[in-house]
């Protein structure tokens, strides 16, 4: 079901209050992982059964392969179960697993674990971390060491997923992440609008300043542009400021703002003000534009948010 993306919502509420706590005690650790990570991707969150789920995998986490260490840390964050004591053991049979890491094991852990309010820290010096930071620490050291064995062979979601989870935890690596631009450079495929807002969000964020890297995703903003949806939009604006892309990519972008005019929420609205301010490209066909819908949004926006537009039109 998970696969085919094919959902009964009164089957799956049946089977996760009825049916799957049944299994957990004594369910193949294979089948367990499967449960549980169909069940997140199909959206179902059932919280005894997967406290019940969480509860099991701290006892058998140091049997999981690293596969399963991947997927299980990637369904327990996509339901929002997030289980510190269960991500310490993941962590710690990560360490063990390293060697049979693939490239999209190690995307997707990574992916999942940028995402946990926990894990989000400003500085990595020891002195300012807790115990789950510390052991977070330890596994990202050594999976920098593991990375360069199997970026040749990663898919272009996969470096995007990767170098996305690094900008989120603010985790540089200077050598690490020029041999990803360089992987990314290399890679015949083509940046997806999805991978492409990922991509370019996380360069930015990490201040990562390969030119022949900006020019080339520079050229793909340009041609691609069309296909980006909201937050694909805004976070692409904002990482073109931030990386000074110039006039030519902010004209392209504006043409597709009208397209979606009616799909963009407040905070959307708002970060397109500020990314054009940031830019210091002066366009009042742009205001004219969002102001009604700024407006129509104005209650639900909160003081960030709202201050965002504000300042942006003052600078402007």
């Amino acid at each position: 079901m998970a696969r085919s993306r094919h959902s009964q919502d009164n089957f799956l509420q049946r089977f996760s209050l009825k049916f799957a706590p049944s299994l957990v005690s004594q369910a193949e650790i294979i089948d367990l992982c499967g449960i549980v990570s169909g069940l997140s991707q199909l959206n179902v969150y059932q919280e005894e059964l997967f406290a019940m789920t969480s509860q099991r995998l701290r006892e058998v986490a140091p049997q999981l392969d690293a596969r399963q260490v991947s997927l299980m840390a990637n369904a327990f964050v996509k339901a929002g179960h997030l289980d510190m004591e269960l991500f310490q053991r993941l962590l710690k049979q990560a360490l063990r697993q390293l060697s049979k890491f693939t490239a999209k094991d190690a995307a997707v852990m990574l992916n999942a674990f940028s995402q946990v309010p926990d894990f989000q820290v400003k500085e990595w010096d020891d002195t300012f971390l807790d115990e789950n930071t510390r052991e977070l620490k330890t596994t990202l050291e050594a999976l920098a060491l593991r990375l360069p064995d199997l970026l040749p062979k990663a898919d272009l979601h996969s470096l995007a997923l990767i170098l996305n989870a690094f900008a989120q935890l603010q985790f540089v690596q200077k050598d690490l992440l020029d041999l990803m631009s360089q992987e990314l450079l290399l890679n015949e495929e083509k940046l997806t609008p999805r991978q492409l807002a990922m991509v370019l969000n996380a360069i930015a964020r990490l201040q990562l300043h390969e030119p022949r890297l900006i020019e080339l995703l520079s050229s793909v903003v340009r041609s691609g542009a069309h296909a980006l949806d909201p937050q694909g939009l805004c976070l692409v604006a904002n990482a073109s400021a931030k990386l000074q892309l110039g006039l030519e990519t902010f004209q392209v972008l504006f043409v597709r703002i009208p397209k979606l005019l009616s799909r963009f929420s407040g905070r959307h609205l708002a970060m397109l003000c500020h990314a054009w301010a940031k830019a210091h490209i002066h366009n009042d066909d742009l205001f004219e534009l969002l102001i009604l819908p700024l407006a129509s949004h104005a209650a639900r926006l909160e003081a960030h948010e709202a201050g965002l537009p504000c300042w942006s039109m003052y600078s402007d």
